[in-house]
């Protein structure tokens, strides 16, 4: 053409070839980008490249390196003295049953250790669990860090356990010493709690705190029964049988210079109902050696001997009833068995004309039709008393309840442990300065080194702002240090954390201008 312009079509071939060379570079620059970080869990797919075989890498003694340009992938048990990530690391999510076993792990810069992803956390296939044991010495100590630890410096690291919609949550009704089966606010089945979790419940007294396993997630077998009325034989103005069911082991009901036919207290409850039970709590010198316990199923009904005790004393006593249609019940003392009471069930000079000293009484069962809530069952019993639901104190109403925390993750991070309580030693966990440290859902137990700066079970350590950075949902146990130090670093998340043991602070901001 005499006007000097190309053609349409040799215009169209121009910009073609432009838009395929655009494309070859962003193609090219996804590809490095790939290579270099690898911290997008999407892209961590066995399709990427070529995955060696991470156990078969190295021998136990060796410090074992995965080198930049290589990824490795970890579907069998590995023991190995020390392991240093420049490369990739990735756990096999789909394979059960494998152990990592280590003196010392450090993920270097360009490095990424990753165990689980948000698109597949460990645990997602039934049975798998990721174990990470760090060993208590390591043959080629770290000329650093030393060993017993699992740190990052500049590299990557994230673990994704399965996920729970709650980690904690509060008893909605008390729990008494000797309980096996836990009222929860929240439903553990919603919670995404299983059976053979192991939970732990705070005390709201001077007991303890103590661990359980879940044995069993059901509809309760009873529950406290409320009491709407009680009267005695006998009381002082001072100590009625009112006090008897006030649930306060403060108060007391006392029977004194009643006479033989007088020792008795009785409670009518708020509906009829089926009872599995009864607790009565008497103290020292003043309980019943020998009771019964009586109960009606009418108002104007005939009272019947539902059970004896013949070995009665100071303290909580059970009595099992399995009685239904239940009115009211009553306990009766036997007036000749209460001559020369001692302390603790031994003989003593206390005189049966001095009465009865009950301090609480309790009924356990449910109301006829009633459909129980569900529960959590426990392999073994509550060693105290513990508060759930509301409380009312002079007309007041609170929550004031105990925390129950599950202490079960998917991916576990142990130390070899059969000293840990007479060394102060377990291991460690940081990024140290730059880097991206995400761990969601994992326990850690028997960590931390007691008086050892910077030997923390999960630590930030001057990493900056950093988004991308996270501790959420998981479970630390036994700790001799810190549990979760949050130093110079920003924008972090740490949420939904449970603490459990830590022999120092549980969650600290060390320089106390760590922000969002």
């Amino acid at each position: 053409m005499a006007s000097g312009y190309p053609s349409p079509l040799l215009m169209w071939s121009r910009l073609l070839a432009v838009f395929l060379f655009a494309l070859v570079a962003l193609n090219d620059h996804l590809a490095h980008a790939i290579s270099l970080a690898g911290r997008s869990s999407s892209m961590l797919t066995a399709t990427d490249t070529v995955w060696k075989n991470a156990s078969a890498q190295c021998s136990e003694e060796q410090v074992c390196t995965c080198p930049p340009d290589e990824r490795w992938l970890l579907s069998s048990n590995m023991t190995i003295d020390a392991l240093r990530i420049r490369g990739v690391f990735k756990w096999d999510e789909e394979t059960a049953g494998v152990f990592l076993t280590v003196g010392w792990l450090l993920v270097e810069e360009g490095g990424v250790l990753q165990i689980g992803s948000s698109r597949s956390p460990i645990g997602q296939y039934p049975g798998v669990r990721a174990t990470v044991i760090i060993k208590k010495a390591a043959i080629n100590r770290h000329p650093v860090y030393g060993d017993r630890f699992l740190n990052g410096d500049g590299g990557t690291i994230k673990m994704f356990g399965k996920s729970l919609q709650r980690t904690w949550t509060l008893l909605s009704r008390s729990a008494a010493s000797g309980s096996y089966e836990l009222f929860l606010k929240d439903d553990p089945m919603a919670m995404g709690w299983n059976i053979g979790d192991q939970v732990g419940i705070a005390t709201t007294s001077r007991g303890e705190s103590t661990k359980h396993r879940i044995v069993d997630i059901r509809a309760a077998t009873d529950e406290l029964v409320p009491i709407v009325k009680t009267q005695a034989g006998a009381e002082e103005s001072h100590l009625p049988a009112t006090n008897a069911a006030d649930g306060n082991l403060g108060s007391l009901w006392s029977s004194y210079l009643g006479s033989s036919q007088q020792h008795w207290l009785q409670m009518d409850l708020a509906a009829v109902s089926n009872i599995t039970r009864v607790r009565f709590y008497f103290q020292d010198p003043r309980y019943a050696p020998e009771y019964r316990v009586e109960v009606k199923t009418s108002a104007d009904g005939p009272w019947w001997t539902a059970a004896n005790v013949t070995d009665g004393t100071s303290g909580w006593r059970e009595v099992p009833l399995n009685v239904d249609h239940v009115h009211s019940i009553r306990m009766f003392a036997i007036y000749s068995s209460m001559w020369n009471r001692g302390y603790g069930g031994k003989p003593g000079s206390e005189p049966a004309w001095s009465g009865l000293w009950m301090n609480e009484a309790q009924v356990y069962g449910r109301q006829v039709g009633e459909v129980m809530p569900t529960v959590i069952v426990l392999d073994s019993p509550v060693a105290s008393d513990h508060m759930g639901g509301i409380t009312e104190v002079d007309g007041h109403r609170f929550e004031a309840a105990a925390e129950v925390v599950n202490l079960e993750r998917s991916i576990l991070i142990t130390g070899e442990h059969d000293d840990f309580y007479e060394t102060l030693e377990g291991f460690s966990t940081a990024m140290m300065g730059g880097g991206i440290l995400d761990v969601r859902y994992t326990r850690l137990e028997y960590c931390g080194r007691r008086d050892k700066m910077g030997k923390y079970c999960l630590h930030f350590h001057m990493v900056g702002a950093c988004p991308e950075c996270v501790f959420q949902g998981n479970a630390i146990v036994d700790s001799q240090q810190v549990g979760i130090t949050i130093h110079g670093t920003h924008k972090a998340l740490v949420s939904q954390n449970t603490l459990w043991d830590a022999r120092a602070a549980g969650i600290y901001t060390e320089d106390g201008n760590e922000m969002n």
